[in-house]
């Protein structure tokens, strides 16, 4: 119907907008947005989460630029530890965010003496604009920042810390580049608030803004989408699942799942699912899982934060280097 191709052209146009227009744009990234979603979501935990952690990163960052593998621009920046160090850790943030906003889910391994560099996906703070993709492209941007990292830093070891659309980028790219994993040695990763399918998180967003005459549309909506990102963007998404991608006989760096159980952005259970499934296939227990009690979406170590530090950091410290 002609409805469902005009709403799929509407809500693919809306999501690389981020529903949020930008009012004044900065140089670092840190753009002012007229942001339609945040207007309607006014709980304070959702707000200033560097702040309320009381993170000081004292002087500015060093700010760079790289190129990922389509030739798309990236912002990054990164906070090298008071004490000399090769540990590092790639941080990878979520849809509507960016490198700075990010910061409060990596700090906390500096005492582990962790450097840290963060990114701005594509679309997203200062990088170039491009569409947004769940992880398809967003995996190049991860791949590019180890890549330069690797040769302009010495790196004895490497850690991924991702929330959200991050979170499923790093679940994405543990299970398809050993080769990189091998020489970055990356030996461990923290997915905060993953979802597990890119069809079902598009499916899920299509329903919940869809006009009451389109509700029961939402599948060809959902068809329609999938078209428009193959054809104008050169993405197929359709198989973008974490249950279709992961190989019995495999193994890969250990991961610690956490989710709220509160959370309204992305299902819980998915964690729960890609953690059991991840165990099975490997034949393993050292993937771990952390359910809290929360109710918001990426903000676990905000509403329990001495047991999130507790937990996460005793994870690293099994699989980091002795």
């Amino acid at each position: 119907m002609a409805e469902n191709s005009i709403f799929a052209k509407t809500m693919v146009s809306m999501l690389n907008s981020h529903y949020s227009p930008t009012v004044y744009r900065r140089e670092d990234g840190q753009d002012i947005r007229l942001n339609i979603v945040k207007m309607f979501n006014l709980h304070p935990t959702n707000y200033n989460s560097n702040k309320k952690l009381n993170i000081d990163p004292g002087k500015e960052p060093t700010n760079i630029t790289l190129t990922s593998k389509d030739g798309i621009k990236l912002a990054a920046s990164i906070w090298l530890n008071d004490k000399a160090t090769n540990k590092w850790i790639v941080g990878a943030h979520g849809y509507n965010s960016s490198r700075f906003d990010f910061l409060y889910l990596a700090w906390h391994y500096r005492e582990l003496g962790y450097n840290i560099i963060t990114f701005d996906f594509r679309n997203h703070g200062a990088s170039e604009n491009d569409a947004v993709t769940w992880g398809y492209k967003e995996k190049w941007d991860l791949i590019s920042t180890i890549e330069w990292l690797l040769k302009a830093y010495k790196v004895d070891e490497m850690g991924i810390v991702g929330t959200s659309m991050g979170a499923f980028t790093m679940n994405y790219f543990n299970l398809t580049e050993p080769e990189l994993i091998k020489k970055a040695n990356i030996r461990w990763g923290v997915s905060d608030s993953s979802y597990m399918s890119v069809p079902k998180l598009l499916e899920r967003i299509v329903y919940d803004n869809s006009p009451k005459i389109l509700k029961n549309f939402s599948k060809e909506t959902l068809k329609n989408m999938m078209q428009i990102y193959k054809k104008d963007h050169g993405v197929d998404l359709t198989h973008l699942d974490y249950l279709s991608i992961i190989k019995p006989n495999e193994t890969h760096f250990p991961i610690l799942y956490i989710h709220n159980r509160g959370d309204r952005i992305t299902n819980y259970l998915d964690s729960f699912r890609m953690w059991n499934t991840k165990n099975n296939l490997e034949g393993t227990d050292v993937n771990e899982l952390i359910i809290f009690d929360g109710s918001h979406h990426t903000k676990a170590l905000i509403e329990h934060t001495q047991e999130y530090k507790e937990k996460t950091l005793n994870f690293v410290r099994k699989h980091e280097k002795k």
